[in-house]
């Protein structure tokens, strides 16, 4: 069977058990989307590399622990996100970095995880309330989306809804968000 026309959660299936081959398919899947992104945010080829393959190593690793019941994707840039997070911090509170960061009361390296943990936690509670706090038709637009990672044409096919409507609906959720959330400014690049 090609492996290639599996979805994430079959394969996943397989690298639980082991399957070294259904693994790469999946590193072959997100590999270059990851580096992308994780370019972007870095600027360095080499180290964006190394965010890439730590992850991969990581999932790996923990494999039996990670739950995939459609797309390994969402686990994948997360983890990508506080990778480059947490080495942002790292040389923001070290001075080498020219971004527009304030670091004063950054935590040190060792309190790193702990509060990263913390601040992901209090910052997904406040964007799910956000989100419970949106009106209906932006919330569902916003959610199928974010969540559920459709497109979206298929997103105005579903609702019935025109492609702009959507568009719109989302720009508006995006922007709603933002103003929510301006005192967790670090992170909403990585979240919107």
């Amino acid at each position: 069977m090609d492996k290639n026309t599996l979805n994430d959660a079959e394969l996943w299936q397989q690298v639980k058990q082991g399957d070294t081959a259904s693994f790469s398919c999946l590193f072959e899947r997100y590999w270059e989307e990851m580096f992308s992104m994780a370019y972007r945010r870095l600027a360095d080829e080499a180290t964006s590399k190394d965010f890439v393959q730590n992850i991969f190593i990581h999932a790996w690793e923990n494999r039996q622990q990670i739950i995939v019941e459609d797309k390994l994707s969402p686990y994948l840039f997360t983890a990508l996100k506080y990778s480059v997070i947490r080495h942002i911090y790292r040389e923001a509170k070290q001075g080498t970095t020219d971004l527009p960061l304030s670091v004063y009361g950054l935590p040190d390296e060792t309190d790193l995880k702990k509060q990263d943990h913390y601040d992901f936690d209090r910052l997904r509670d406040k964007v799910q309330a956000e989100i419970a706090a949106m009106p209906d038709k932006m919330r569902g637009v916003f959610i199928l989306s974010y969540e559920k990672e459709l497109s979206i044409r298929e997103i105005a096919m579903r609702l019935s809804i025109s492609e702009q409507t959507v568009k719109n609906q989302l720009q508006n959720a995006r922007k709603r968000l933002r103003l929510r959330l301006q005192s967790q400014a670090i992170f909403l690049p990585f979240i919107l």
